[in-house]
């Protein structure tokens, strides 16, 4: 045991990278986040500056992922605290033609709540939802976003 040592919080999560590759494991969220009261979400994660996190495959084998080289994470529901804002449902193509569709979340200042204003001043990773699962979605590998 280490007296500096956090035990972190294991999270489901199904890892779609550009290459086309799948990576279906667990990864690691703090109890703490450095940027809001609670615990951290996987969406914090992504945002971080740093190039890689860990990652760990249901297999048993840790790795390092490099976060830009993930176009999509998928993981699943949970009860996450509600968020205030306009939902708007959309349709991503990623580079490649995959397609994911389901609703964001945006919370904008009054006269700046367009898709176009959120997708360029939200920081590289973004929350997308659906019914069966919730995602964490690269802006930087979106060929094209549209509403409906």
């Amino acid at each position: 045991m280490n007296d500096y040592r956090v035990d972190k919080l294991e999270i489901p999560v199904m890892l779609f990278l550009a290459d086309g590759v799948v990576h279906d494991g667990i990864m690691f969220l703090s109890p703490f986040s450095p940027s809001h009261s609670g615990s951290q979400r996987l969406v914090d994660l992504f945002r971080e500056t740093d190039t890689f996190c860990p990652f760990k495959t249901r297999d048993g084998r840790f790795c390092l992922v490099n976060k830009s080289s993930v176009t999509h994470a998928r993981y699943p529901v949970q009860n996450e605290e509600e968020t205030y804002g306009d939902r708007i449902k959309v349709r991503l193509t990623f580079y490649g033609g995959e397609l994911l569709e389901g609703t964001i979340i945006i919370a904008m200042p009054p006269g700046k709540g367009r898709l176009q204003d959120y997708i360029n001043s939200t920081p590289g990773f973004f929350c997308l939802l659906t019914e069966e699962s919730h995602y964490i979605v690269n802006g930087d590998l979106i060929r094209e976003i549209s509403p409906g």
